[in-house]
């Protein structure tokens, strides 16, 4: 059934690679072909996870269901990821084909973001247990304020001087990008049963870094192209395209916010305060 998974993933991909010759427009109703094979993909019998015949899913969707917090989690990596992976392929396209740099000048460019990410990611696994889902809003927090930032100084700052003034914002942008991936793993697998870890662990690899990172490499240079050919400047090819990418962001900062709400609200509800629950081992729920 991993055939399914690919056709859907390839029917939903496939209008925004052919974007810019109004694919969008002529091939929009694959998105709905799409939808419904992905749906045929994740149905599943109640009885553990089995196909008819007793095959085993390589994704049991009990996952999704009864593990706490995995749905969500699953779903704030998948969306930071379509946000995400596809921004530097366009801060490439911008660089190179807007400015003219080198393929060097338009690594170095972007590079703040990832020495500010290096520099969080080193002490975020020493603080996630400490403040759990928190520590995910906070990043994903700074990252869209750190990208929207540069999205805005390199839409209307002068061309000569815009890359200089987003730094600073790329490597705050940065900062938060290491306080969400890490963390966001631990979050998410944390109540995951040990039987069931090698699967959990696949299917947010898939969802997260596979689904996410193809969906947001295909769309946001697809967009890119198509504000381009419409006349547009390279500044506001970019700035379309990178708020396409900051708006799946804050879905995902939504997933994550009301997560830590309804986190909150359980550990008011048990009396607990905060170091109680951080010290305390947390259970699934029973499969």
């Amino acid at each position: 059934m991993c055939l399914l998974l690919g056709l859907g993933v390839l029917a939903f991909m496939y209008p925004l690679v052919q974007a810019e010759s109004g694919g969008l427009s002529r091939l929009w109703w694959l998105f709905l072909v799409g939808a419904a094979v992905l749906a045929r993909r994740v149905r599943a019998p109640r009885s553990g996870g089995c196909w008819p015949g007793g095959r085993r899913r390589c994704c049991d969707p009990r996952l999704f269901s009864t593990v706490r917090g995995y749905a969500i989690g699953a779903g704030v990596g998948t969306l930071y990821f379509i946000g995400f992976s596809g921004v530097w392929l366009v801060f490439a396209l911008f660089y190179q084909r807007g400015l003219h740099y080198s393929p060097l000048e338009s690594g170095l460019a972007v590079t703040p973001f990832a020495i500010g990410s290096a520099g969080a990611a080193v002490v975020s696994g020493r603080l996630v247990d400490r403040f759990g889902r928190l520590l995910t809003v906070c990043g994903l927090t700074g990252v869209i304020v750190g990208l929207g930032t540069a999205a805005v100084l390199l839409r209307f700052a002068p061309l000569d001087v815009a890359p200089w003034l987003a730094a600073p914002a790329l490597f705050a942008g940065g900062i938060g990008g290491g306080f969400v991936v890490s963390p966001n793993i631990t979050m998410t697998l944390r109540d995951v049963p040990v039987r069931m870890a090698g699967a959990a662990g696949g299917a947010l690899q898939t969802g997260r870094q596979r689904l996410g990172a193809a969906v947001g490499t295909a769309a946001l240079p697809g967009l890119f192209y198509l504000v381009l050919g419409r006349g547009d400047d390279f500044q506001v090819a970019l700035f379309v395209a990178l708020c396409a990418a900051l708006g799946a962001m804050l879905t995902s900062l939504a997933l994550a916010a009301y997560d830590w709400l309804r986190d909150r609200r359980r550990r008011a509800a048990h009396g607990k305060c905060p170091e109680e629950v951080a010290n305390s081992p947390v259970h699934s729920r029973s499969l």
